[in-house]
């Protein structure tokens, strides 16, 4: 294979088996990041009957071969009809194609042609997560961390551990993961001096504050269950309208120092903290207040999601002392003020709450939510309620996977723990939802209008923004464009700008734009007037597959994906070594428990050898005496059976046929 390896794909280029065309192809693959598959081909036996050279090379497979980007290949035109919108192909015409014919003499293969330029985006990211790829699950961030923890918790039925040695545990862990920020706060006593809270940050996590500054979402509602330890999920809104979780923090204590280190530490660890323009935190924050203090130019607010949470929780007849009607009633008034469009709408709903006369709830909304009624009412809450209102669905998804995965820890480094596994389950989840939505095109149904501005602007932006440009593109229909004319309390209007706030704030095409540019003749859709936080490509690179952390193969579950230091054939090796073991532990799992402890330790005994590289002798002795086929009889003191299992297994016999890296 020296000749194969160093043989490089490139019009004119020679293989003398398919064995080498295989490995270029793969070569190839890997180092460009792309997946080719064979489009046509004809193999020996069919070209020996059209050619008249007979006497070809039969380790070359084929006499003529095509290989072709996954992504084209052949025409595609769809046949939707629009009923089924959510329909989507891999397609994308994408013209490389790599054609390779057998010589004259039918000795060898060359490659005729090759069309190496792609019509779409090319990422490792969105390489590693192709079909053909996936059959190799990809090492997450942190699969499984402090596992005698969690055994000698459970075994513990529920006791709570001391805080202190809990405390102490995590920071190690967190220390443990490569390239992570741990910032931690000491609280000094007459006795003692203890921890009181904890800012963690990896480096994925920095990297999408990094790419997604504006808007910043503080959840503090979440606490261990048994500790009540109250857990701070740090967020913020990706081009797709998804929540992506870029810090946590412990507080042991809810002071104001808490709040401090909490600011001054992220701050620390993301420089990019400029940028941010708004604050979206729970109005049971502790010490809120101190946000709009240290982030001066950024504006607060509230998502409908914790304001409706918080109703609900507070508006209740034990703690306010009223009637189920009463609550029944305010609650769906209050409800309404949230979805308020305008103060007229507010107002309206809020003399209804006066006029049900439950002074209980009046006092309470005046003391906590009237004054502050710009930060969470609809119509009132600045422009940057479109990066979380539409995404409300999304936020409460996150809280509530977090929420439900941390029920059944009973110690805070489990807590911890079980937080970092769903982290990087959700990271892993919606990178993966990044990719598909990059590698697939939608149908657009056989009626639609080639070429539109629509379809156009489906190509450049991310489902998301796609939908608030399209919103955009119908309000522009009910717009009069007046030329020369500015009258008072209009919009003055130019073909790339608009003062107007969604312009200003989003960056994205809005109405006004749309009807300007349609008053003057102009193509509706100018890829200029989309900030490029918006775009697929931007998405992707930003958001894609979470790259494999090095150096953590004890942080890693040796039972799950396969170390990244091992080579194509060790990977081979290891897929099929886990099958084995799965069986071991399967068969185990239904001996006795006698029996069980023994097979423990033998299989203890073996994994010792192994790593030693030495040989083991596997004796399996009958427990009574048997009658075997042929009639001869064993002995219980005497071995029935001897195998010899080698230090380095035969590849013939351990390996499984090697699976092809491209589509035959």
């Amino acid at each position: 294979m020296a000749e194969a390896m160093a043989t490089k794909l490139e019009v004119g280029a020679i293989f003398h088996s398919y064995d080498e065309v295989d490995f270029a192809i793969h070569d190839y693959q890997m180092r460009n990041f792309v997946q080719l598959y064979i489009r046509d081909s004809r193999t020996i036996s069919n070209g020996t009957r059209r050619a008249r050279i007979k006497n070809f090379n039969q380790r070359l497979k084929y006499s003529e071969i095509t290989f072709a980007c996954v992504h084209g290949g052949r025409k595609y035109k769809s046949q939707s009809s629009g009923v089924r919108p959510n329909q989507k192909t891999f397609l994308m015409d994408c013209p490389v194609s790599l054609k390779m014919r057998v010589s004259p003499d039918g000795q060898s293969l060359f490659v005729k042609s090759f069309q190496e330029q792609h019509n779409h985006s090319i990422s490792q990211a969105s390489f590693l997560s192709l079909p053909q790829r996936r059959n190799r699950p990809s090492p997450v961030l942190l699969n499984n961390l402090n596992q005698s923890d969690r055994a000698s918790n459970e075994s513990a039925q529920g006791t709570i551990p001391a805080r202190s040695v809990d405390i102490t545990k995590v920071v190690e862990t967190m220390r443990k993961i490569p390239e992570a920020t741990v910032h931690v706060k000491t609280s000094t006593t007459e006795q003692n001096q203890t921890l009181s809270s904890i800012f963690f940050q990896t480096a994925h996590m920095k990297n999408l504050f990094h790419a997604f500054p504006e808007v910043l979402l503080i959840d503090a509602t979440m606490k261990h269950n048994e500790t009540n330890i109250p857990l701070y999920l740090l967020m913020v809104v990706d081009s797709n309208g998804e929540f992506h979780i870029t810090g946590l923090f412990m507080a042991l204590l809810e002071d104001s120092a808490t709040m401090l280190h909490l600011i001054s530490s992220f701050k620390e660890s993301n420089p990019n903290h400029t940028r941010t323009e708004c604050i979206v935190a729970d109005v049971d924050t502790p010490h809120r207040n101190l946000l709009g203090v240290h982030f001066p130019n950024v504006i607060m607010s509230m998502s409908d999601l914790h304001t409706l949470r918080a109703f609900r929780r507070d508006v209740s007849t034990e703690k306010l002392g009223i009637s189920p009607d009463q609550k029944v009633a305010c609650l769906q008034t209050m409800e309404k003020m949230v979805s308020a469009q305008s103060k007229e709408e507010y107002d309206e709903h809020y003399n209804i709450l006066q006029f049900l006369d439950v002074p209980q709830v009046l006092v309470y909304f005046n003391d906590n939510w009237h004054g502050k009624r710009e930060e969470w009412v609809a119509g009132l809450r600045s422009e940057h309620k479109f990066f979380v209102s539409t995404a409300t669905k999304h936020l409460e998804t996150t809280i509530q996977k977090v929420r439900n995965v941390i029920k059944k820890s009973f110690s805070v480094p489990t807590f911890f723990t079980d937080v970092m596994k769903c982290v990087d389950s959700l990271a892993l989840e919606k990178g993966q939802k990044v990719v598909d939505m990059v590698q697939k095109v939608k149908l657009a149904p056989c009626s639609s209008e080639a070429g539109s501005a629509e379809e156009q602007f489906d190509r450049l932006l991310t489902p998301h923004a796609l939908g608030l440009v399209k919103q955009q593109l119908q309000l522009a229909l009910s717009i009069t464009v007046i030329r020369n004319v500015k009258p008072q309390g209009m919009l003055h209007v130019k073909a790339e700008t608009c003062p107007c706030s969604f312009f200003k704030v989003l960056k994205l095409p809005c109405r006004h734009i749309f009807a300007a540019r349609r008053g003057k003749g102009l193509d509706e859709f100018d890829s200029t007037l989309c900030f490029e936080r918006w775009t697929r490509q931007y998405y992707l690179d930003h958001c894609g597959m979470v790259k494999p952390q090095l150096n953590v193969n004890s942080l890693i579950d040796h039972m799950g994906d396969p170390p990244v230091c091992l080579d194509a054939s060790q990977q081979e090796k290891y897929s099929k070594a886990v099958h084995l073991a799965q069986r071991l532990a399967l068969a185990a799992a239904r001996l006795p428990h006698h029996d069980f402890v023994q097979a423990v330790s033998c299989l203890e005994t073996v994994a010792s050898a192994w790593e030693r590289q030495e040989q083991v002798m596997v004796a399996c002795v009958d427990p009574a005496p048997q009658i075997s086929q042929n009639g001869i009889g064993s002995s219980q003191s005497s071995a029935s059976v001897l195998h010899r299992l080698q230090g380095e297994l035969d590849d013939d016999s351990c390996q499984p046929p090697r699976k092809k890296m491209y589509q035959d």
